[in-house]
């Protein structure tokens, strides 16, 4: 039975039988997912010898002339000495049982009739008794409903499902048919290939066929977009790939990987994508609030849901944010959720990284269950060494608790008393800091984590019963970065620290990912075939052992498709900018900036490690010059600004440019400038972050596990900024421009082993006489 054929009853019930509205009121678990499965067994367990549990039922019929398999897991099935059956559903939560929405109680039932209608078949029985076990977690109390059900309610039940469900079946398989015979005849969307762009293609599909994960660098100018897309396209046409997961950190490159899409669609292709937007974004409401009594949009969601679906499915076949919205507002659905129901039925997903690699957020209607057919692009994907380790991270604040703590006053003691207890931990945290500011050990606070939990089991009880509070939203943002803590707790092992940090009046603790390559890794496992590619990823080996590369991961590294001629990069050997001497610096850097900028009228871009370096030597170089024009990035800028700061880069200037940046921030990478509309780039320091907590912990972990702690903590990430920020000069064939790299480090041995190939022409400045005579001289070159 091919994979992509198979049904689970959970699925099929929940698309069919799904009612009602949206209510994160009832979604959330104070539970582990561990401590789940261990309420399960218990009651497993005391249901006696004679109860089997987790049968697997399952059944093969004919949908629309193609073979499925309806399948799923009993929890329990009871076979009577008198020959009768019974079969058991056991559900876990904190809500009562006679608060529980009678829509989810549908949905119970749903599974339990179709369990029963499996086993019945199997057995060949004509009836059988059903019963549904709920188990209270906050009062430990168990509630069980039965009922006796005849076959013929069974199959009448079950045949009105598979109903409801085929013509959604015959949706699917005919645009299957539809897209796999355009995909066969799609030739390269943009006729010839580009240096390196065939290979890359080419490595991509067979990574794809050979089920592999492929860690990649390929530089500017390949095409590294449309190189990773089409290939990954060939191959769900082929129905060696089910889905497209293409992933990344900024909104600019998902805008990037759309307009692929759209031009392969140009050249012929039937694909339908969406892309997801993170739920604040898209939310309709000034304040998020996901529940019917103060959202139209979430209020009988459910209900409209699959008539819209059907008609967007049939209309559309790129579901960007502005279709999604459109439709949402015509049928009064939320655009955050109609946009996941849609990515079931889609061919590619674009969206960001959190939604395939975080234990909170990911889309668990895809990854929830077995391996899957599915293909990961991973764009930029440098950037996921830092995201990795704040998504298997999680902290806590004692000033966010005790805030909620005094609001609640006389409101209610019981969760007083509860919110005390992790109070009291925070305040032994801090003792136990002594004269320090900081502490840290290996293993997981346990105490503080049964309080955790304790907290968030009556928090979850105390939002049901106090909806009006004027601390309830604050409780509500408390109780999600609690059960976000309990998650993390899930995941620790050998890998993490906890560390108690005391900033100002606050005590932090955190649980901290040091290394996140493992759970990366079991992440990937989801899929059947991985890319993880960027336009910087040297040294590539640092990068695949971090992004959970096995002991001989598969690993490519492209040139560079330019000419090195094109661009003139050099070292100013003259120029120290270590922090001791950082002062002494301002006027040497300043002066620097005005060479390269006197040499040749045009845009240039200038990045610091620091907005107070940035100030210092912006102070210097206007002074110096005064008429050239200047724009620095502000310390917090919203889309609007950042626009407005970059439509300032025009082609063909009229007088020259200098934008002052921060190393590392919005402007130093994903942003194209082609052209004449930046010519420059200089780089101030080699990228080192400051001395900080984790950073530090980071630097003594790999320094036991491979004795290359100061190289992986700081050196390496430093360097991939500076690398970023250099890869925005040169953005096409055609561009010409300078690269200027201001701090005589650069030139030292362990920093020239970290440059890509094509950096090998590099040039050393020795003075400023020096710096003006090589710049001038690659301008005056034909």
């Amino acid at each position: 039975m091919n994979q992509k054929n198979r049904l689970s009853v959970r699925k099929l019930v929940e698309f069919v039988l799904k009612k009602g509205s949206i209510d994160e009121r009832y979604t959330g678990s104070a539970h582990t997912a561990i401590e789940g499965t261990k309420i399960h067994q218990k009651i497993q367990k005391e249901a006696g010898d004679n109860y089997q549990k987790e049968v697997f039922l399952k059944k093969e019929l004919l949908i629309n002339k193609r073979d499925y398999s309806i399948e799923g897991r009993a929890d329990g099935v009871v076979e009577e000495k008198t020959g009768e059956y019974w079969i058991d559903e056991i559900k876990t939560s904190e809500i009562a049982f006679d608060l529980i929405p009678d829509n989810t109680l549908d949905l119970f039932w749903g599974q339990l009739m179709c369990y029963g209608y499996l086993l019945a078949v199997e057995k060949e029985l004509t009836e059988i008794e059903l019963q549904l076990t709920y188990y209270e977690t906050l009062e430990e109390k168990i509630t069980r409903s039965r009922k006796k059900v005849t076959f013929t309610e069974l199959a009448s039940f079950f045949n009105h499902l598979i109903e409801q469900y085929e013509k959604w079946v015959i949706f699917n398989d005919n645009w299957r048919i539809l897209r796999n015979q355009s995909i066969k005849q799609l030739p390269f969307p943009y006729g010839d290939y580009r240096s390196g762009q065939r290979e890359l293609a080419v490595a991509v599909y067979k990574t794809i066929v050979t089920e592999q994960n492929l860690y990649c660098e390929a530089p500017t100018g390949i095409g590294k977009t449309m190189s990773t897309l089409f290939p990954a396209v060939k191959s769900i046409g082929e129905e060696k790939a089910e889905k497209l997961f293409y992933l990344t950190a900024k909104t600019i490159t998902r805008q990037v990987a759309e307009d692929a899409v759209e031009q392969m669609e140009r050249n012929g292709a039937k694909l339908k994508s969406v892309t997801l937007t993170a739920k604040d974004k898209i939310c309709f409401l000034d304040e998020r609030k996901c529940d019917p009594e103060h959202c139209i949009f979430a209020r009988g969601y459910y209900d409209r849901l699959n008539e819209a679906l059907f008609e967007l499915l049939q209309q559309e076949n790129h579901f960007t944010r502005d279709i999604v919205e459109n439709y949402a507002r015509k049928y009064t659905l939320c655009p955050f959720e109609l946009s996941l129901d849609i990515s079931l039925w889609c061919d590619i997903i674009i969206c960001d990284y959190n939604y395939l690699f975080d234990p909170i957020v990911y889309l668990k209607r895809f990854f929830n269950e077995e391996k899957n057919d599915y293909v990961f692009l991973i764009d930029e994907v440098h950037n996921l060494v830092d995201r990795s380790r704040e998504m298997f991270s999680a902290s806590l604040s004692e000033q966010k608790i005790a805030l909620v703590y005094k609001e609640l006053l006389k409101e209610d003691q019981k969760q007083r008393r509860v919110m005390n207890r992790l109070i009291k931990d925070f305040k032994s945290f801090r003792t136990n800091c002594g004269e320090r500011d900081f502490m840290t050990q290996s293993e997981p606070a346990d105490l503080f984590l049964k309080h955790v939990t304790k907290f968030t089991e009556g928090t979850k009880e105390w939002l049901l019963a106090n909806q009006q509070s004027s601390s309830h939203s604050k409780m509500v943002e408390l109780y999600f970065e609690a059960l976000t803590y309990l998650k993390i707790s899930e995941l620790y092992d050998e890998r993490y620290v906890t560390y108690v940090h005391l900033v100002g009046e606050d005590v932090l603790i955190k649980q901290f990912c040091l290394n996140p390559s493992f759970l990366i890794n079991q992440t990937l496992k989801r899929g059947k075939a991985s890319v993880l590619f960027s336009a910087t990823l040297s040294p590539i080996n640092y990068f695949a052992q971090l992004l959970g590369g096995e002991e001989k991961p598969l690993m490519y590294q492209l040139p560079s498709p330019f000419k090195q001629e094109h661009q003139f990069l050099a070292i100013a050997n003259y120029i120290d900018t270590r922090y001791q001497v950082r002062q002494d610096s301002y006027q040497p850097i300043a002066s620097a900036l005005n060479i390269m900028v006197s040499q040749k009228k045009g845009n240039y871009l200038f990045f610091f490690p620091s907005y107070h370096y940035l100030e210092a030597v912006y102070q210097v170089f206007i002074e110096n010059n005064p008429t050239i024009e200047t724009v620095v990035q502000e310390r917090v800028m919203d889309e609007g600004q950042r626009e407005s700061f970059l439509k300032k880069f025009k082609n063909a200037p009229e007088s020259s440019l200098a934008g002052f940046c921060v190393l590392g921030g919005i402007f130093s990478e994903g942003i194209d400038l082609k052209g004449e509309r930046l010519i420059g780039v200089a780089i101030v320091g080699v990228g080192l972050a400051q001395l900080n907590v984790e950073a530090d912990l980071v630097r003594k972990h790999y320094q036991i596990e491979n004795q290359e702690g100061y190289q992986f903590a700081y050196q390496i990430p430093g360097m991939n900024k500076v690398l970023q920020a250099a890869g925005r000069v040169i953005r096409s064939e055609m561009d010409r421009g300078v690269v200027l790299l201001l701090d005589q480090r650069f030139n030292a041995k362990r920093y020239r082993e970290l440059f890509p190939e094509h950096w090998q022409r590099i040039e050393i400045s020795r003075n400023e006489s020096q710096l003006k005579q090589q710049v001038g001289a690659f301008w005056e070159q034909k």
